[in-house]
């Protein structure tokens, strides 16, 4: 094969499985609502579960005024390939996907726009499974700027085991305020 044709080739392979840091084996799957738990103790403590089995919830309800950071669970598929199969000799996965950020662009219906805000998340996901990042999208942000129907437009960027930075598919999430703790949807939002 001509030596041109190859590197080419190569070239290619290396573009159509990641653009710009984007990998398209890092999924945004679904966003999830948590549910609160309590611990019995001694003392009882609420803490809030955020399983990524669990059904996406639509139009999550945030109250302004509580201002509790709108944390909600955002499930990532990571399809990357175990590579330690592929190499016996170095024996190690190198396609763990560490998240350290969330970059999202806040849009209030029919008003004003806030864009490439960084929101701070840590974990783990291993290659071949999913799981949920943990993302406070009101907390760079506080609810009280914000009103009515909030679009969320975002991705989550991190790293792998290799050093390789990445980035998770965008995906877009809407919000919309309420007033009063009663009628909103969840003590962990």
């Amino acid at each position: 094969m001509n030596p041109r044709w190859s590197i080419l080739l190569a070239a290619l392979l290396g573009v159509s499985c990641s653009i710009n840091h984007k990998s398209s084996a890092l999924v945004i799957t679904k966003v999830v609502l948590g549910t609160a738990q309590t611990d019995p103790g001694p003392p009882p403590v609420t803490f809030c579960k955020y399983d990524p089995a669990s059904t996406e919830f639509s139009f999550a309800q945030i109250d302004p005024t509580a201002n509790t950071g709108g944390t909600m669970g955002v499930v990532v598929e990571n399809n990357l390939i175990d590579p330690s199969t592929l190499n016996p000799g170095l024996r190690t996965n190198s396609a763990t996907f560490h998240p350290h950020q969330a970059v999202a662009d806040y849009e209030v219906i029919g008003g004003s726009t806030l864009t490439q805000q960084l929101i701070p998340v840590s974990g783990s996901i291993p290659s071949g499974g999913s799981g949920a990042v943990l993302v406070p999208f009101f907390s760079p942000v506080p609810a009280t700027l914000l009103s009515g129907e909030i679009r969320v437009s975002f991705w989550i960027e991190g790293r792998l085991d290799d050093g390789s930075d990445v980035r998770t598919s965008q995906r877009e999430y809407i919000f919309v305020t309420c007033s009063g703790g009663a009628s909103c949807n969840s003590p962990c939002l």
